[in-house]
């Protein structure tokens, strides 16, 4: 019989721990696209899942400078369950806050939890 750094259930229990790990509580929102009954769409955001166990850490912030306009871009990182469905074109609600996804890790059979860089709208 091979030797092998985890036995079975270990990534089981691995993930269970880290998802006490996840203080916050979030909404995750899709874009929708509705008619606008004279040949174009409105986009909105629809929430696909609630009560999503999760931690927004804050990661960096830059001034921005455009034509008689300031802009602050937030960067933050949220760490959900490694299973839990999270696409680059999302929106993630905590509060009266809203972040815009930017990236979302690229998932491997070791994780415990699945990370996306998020910007403040």
């Amino acid at each position: 019989m091979a030797d092998y750094l985890l036995q079975t259930g270990d990534m089981a229990y691995m993930r269970s721990q880290a998802n006490q790990a996840l203080p916050d509580v979030v909404s995750i929102l899709r874009r929708t696209l509705e008619s606008d009954k004279q040949g174009g769409f409105t986009e909105g955001w629809s929430i696909v899942y609630e009560n999503i166990p999760a931690r927004i850490s804050f990661m960096s912030s830059a001034e921005k400078f455009a034509v008689a306009r300031e802009d602050v871009d937030t960067r933050f990182t949220v760490t959900v369950a490694y299973d839990q469905s999270l696409e680059q074109s999302d929106r993630i609600s905590h509060g009266e806050d809203t972040y815009e996804v930017v990236s979302v890790t690229s998932s491997r059979s070791w994780d415990t939890s699945k990370r996306c860089q998020a910007r403040q709208v």
